[in-house]
């Protein structure tokens, strides 16, 4: 199955295509846009023919992908939170020409992702990628009307209604650091990331809080060290007592080099505590319950970077009046029509009294909450790996994770 249910094209914005740069999208575009570098996103951009015109994207995003893929330099453009793009776009296909402004919103999902506004004479559209509102978002998100959305629906399951906040879930991976850390001098930390790519203000913060650097590997230190913030995180020197060395490797429950065994003074594995920060094993997890769970010397650390459940639905609902479609992935069977109707809620919900208004008939269209059926689409590593046995939900939009 592909990861990517979303297609890249757009039908009321005709020769434009956005986070999916296969051949059928090249030749049916002019422009491009990508909201943030994980592989699912970036189908199709190593192909050899060259884009027929400039990729968009966030200046951190621009860098990943000039070293990622060098020979599509001359296509970047970086667009910064400030900038709005002017264009008149002419569709290959064509279509009538059209004046096309575009605007970028912070998605808050990883380092440089990004979400697109869209605006025409004839529609506004909001295109999500991946995303976990924060204030700084919601700011944003007041400022703009869209009528159609894009939106990322990872966990609009009812079973994943509360995540706590990256900050608390980074003060808990912090907490069960120091105190290893401090209980024993021969004690060390193995990491053991959700993500090959996307964990880095995580990492940034737990090395800020320990005041010690972190042991990445060779191959994470030509990544990390593309990130200015990480230059002063990371390290090569494998004495250090955290270590992400072991990336996403389920194989073993320590960390993956083994100079720090000998630097200090054990070759006992139970001195590593592995911490695992994800999302998908957090099943029906309360606000107030403990988001953090033991397994002999593994801890698994409630951790995501896509929204709950109930952060979509109060996501949607600052969009109320404006919004006349949602666009979406859900499954087929009852299960789908208890997301309809938790959007259908969403999109009619006062957002001042909370409560649910009826909507008018010219206001909202029910039928503009569009499902592509599509059954088993399921989390990629550049979202999340886990080895939980428990079912992995839909990966239900790649807005159109």
């Amino acid at each position: 199955m592909d990861p990517n249910p979303f297609f890249g094209l757009i039908p009321e914005l005709p020769g434009i295509a956005i986070d999916r740069f296969d051949l059928r999208c090249r030749d049916a575009a002019v422009l491009f846009f990508l909201s943030h570098c994980h592989t699912d996103h970036m189908i199709g951009l190593a192909e050899e023919k060259p884009l027929n015109g400039p990729l968009y994207l966030s200046p951190v995003s621009t860098v990943l992908i000039s070293h990622r893929y060098p020979l599509l330099t001359e296509n970047l453009r970086s667009l910064t939170l400030s900038d709005v793009l002017r264009t008149r776009v002419v569709p290959p296909d064509g279509s009538e020409p059209y004046e096309l402004s575009v605007r970028t919103l912070p998605a808050d999902h990883c380092p440089g992702s990004v979400m697109f506004y869209l605006e025409t004479e004839r529609v506004r559209i909001l295109y999500t990628g991946d995303f976990r509102p924060t204030p700084e978002t919601r700011s944003f998100i007041k400022l703009i009307q869209p009528n159609i959305v894009y939106l990322d629906t990872t966990f609009l399951n009812l079973e994943y209604a509360h995540f706590p906040t990256r900050d608390e879930s980074t003060k808990k991976v912090t907490e069960l650091c120091e105190e290893w850390l401090r209980a024993d001098r021969k004690n060390l930390i193995s990491l053991w990331l959700p993500a090959t790519y996307g964990s880095e203000d995580l990492v940034r913060l737990l090395s800020a809080r320990l005041g010690e650097r972190i042991h990445a590997s060779e191959n994470q230190l030509s990544w990390y060290l593309y990130f200015p913030m990480m230059h002063d995180v990371v390290t090569d020197d494998t004495s250090v007592r955290v270590h992400v060395c072991r990336g996403t490797k389920r194989t073993s429950i320590q960390p993956l080099c083994s100079d720090p065994f000998s630097v200090h003074g054990t070759q006992d594995p139970r001195h590593v505590r592995t911490i695992r920060p994800s999302a998908l094993r957090w099943r029906g997890l309360k606000p107030g319950a403990n988001f953090w769970e033991r397994q002999d010397n593994l801890y698994y650390v409630c951790y995501s970077s896509h929204a709950s459940c109930n952060e979509i639905g109060d996501f949607v609902a600052l969009l109320h009046p404006h919004v006349e479609c949602v666009r979406s992935i859900a499954p087929d069977g009852p299960g789908g029509q208890v997301e309809r109707d938790f959007l259908t809620n969403a999109l009619t919900r006062n957002t001042s009294t909370g409560q649910v208004s009826i909507p008018s008939p010219s206001g909202f269209k029910l039928a503009g909450i569009q499902y592509d059926k599509r059954r088993n689409i399921s989390l990629t590593e550049s979202d999340e790996s886990d080895d939980d046995p428990k079912p992995q939900i839909p990966k239900r939009l790649r807005s159109g994770d």
